[in-house]
């Protein structure tokens, strides 16, 4: 029997939280049939005070529960939980998102495109909002969102991370998410990465999940804030600090576009141009 983690990471979402557990399950529950696979929860509570972690307790008892202080974010918790599932011994490791609800049958189409794909590359989910624009998924050399083949897998160049399959054999080479990020870059990280060791990264057919975009304009960008609280909100680990952007950058394209990035960035938090109308 094959063992998959199903890897995420909350904070004060405490109904999101328990929706994605109830949608985990009820996918997992179609696929104990034929016996293939087992499948274990680890779920990181990053200092949630809305009482996630109790709730999670006592409607998800199965759930591997860990805690943080708050200071995690995305990339962090999802560190831990997967540290945390490597030690006992996985298969797989399916990220998912607290806000990302699989379309029946979902996680099912993740792993038959895993293996046909013989569990070496990364697989890759596609969401869109309840209007059925995509939101997530695979991306372009350009960072723009494609559009998934209805019936078969392609090949993409980064990913977001809320819904991806990552095989052993992958983890085996490429390891687990970066330290040096806080929350974002963690996802077009691992993409980075993963094809540095010639391993690819696929598009899985179809859209698989409903997810809504849960960010407008970045604050650093954002005229309505005064200059000192742009780049207090640039810093911070859910706005864009300069040195995980500069490594993310480097790794990617290279230090001419490190540099011109880091530049560039600085100029739109000098020069902002629109306003956050949300």
């Amino acid at each position: 029997m094959l063992r998959v983690a199903i890897l995420l990471t909350v904070h004060n979402r405490r109904a999101k939280t328990l929706r994605c557990l109830e949608n985990c399950w009820h996918q997992i529950d179609g696929m104990k049939a034929d016996g293939k696979y087992s499948f274990t929860v680890y779920l990181v509570d990053d200092g949630s005070t809305d009482g996630t972690s109790e709730a999670v307790a006592e409607q998800f008892p199965q759930t591997v529960l860990l805690r943080g202080d708050g200071s995690l974010f995305w990339n962090q918790g999802m560190r831990l939980a997967w540290s945390k599932a490597a030690e006992d011994g996985q298969d797989f490791y399916l990220w998912i998102n607290d806000d990302t609800y699989m379309n029946e049958g979902a996680l099912a189409a993740l792993m038959e495109n895993s293996e046909f794909l013989r569990h070496k590359a990364v697989i890759i989910g596609t969401t869109a909002n309840s209007a059925g624009e995509i939101t997530y998924g695979g991306r372009n050399k350009a960072r723009k969102l494609m559009t998934p083949d209805p019936v078969i897998p392609v090949p993409c160049y980064l990913f977001n991370g809320n819904l991806v399959l990552v095989p052993k054999s992958v983890y085996d080479v490429v390891g687990n998410l970066d330290p040096v990020y806080h929350h974002s870059f963690g996802d077009f990280d691992y993409g980075v990465r993963a094809r540095k060791h010639g391993i690819d990264c696929v598009l899985a057919p179809g859209i698989l999940a409903v997810c809504d975009r849960d960010h407008g304009l970045e604050k650093w960008r954002d005229i309505a804030y005064p200059l000192k609280e742009r780049f207090r909100y640039l810093r911070s680990p859910k706005g864009r600090p300069p040195k995980e952007q500069f490594i993310y950058d480097y790794r990617e394209s290279g230090v001419v576009w490190a540099v011109f990035h880091a530049l560039s960035t600085f100029f739109k938090v000098l020069f902002p141009k629109r306003k956050n109308n949300g």
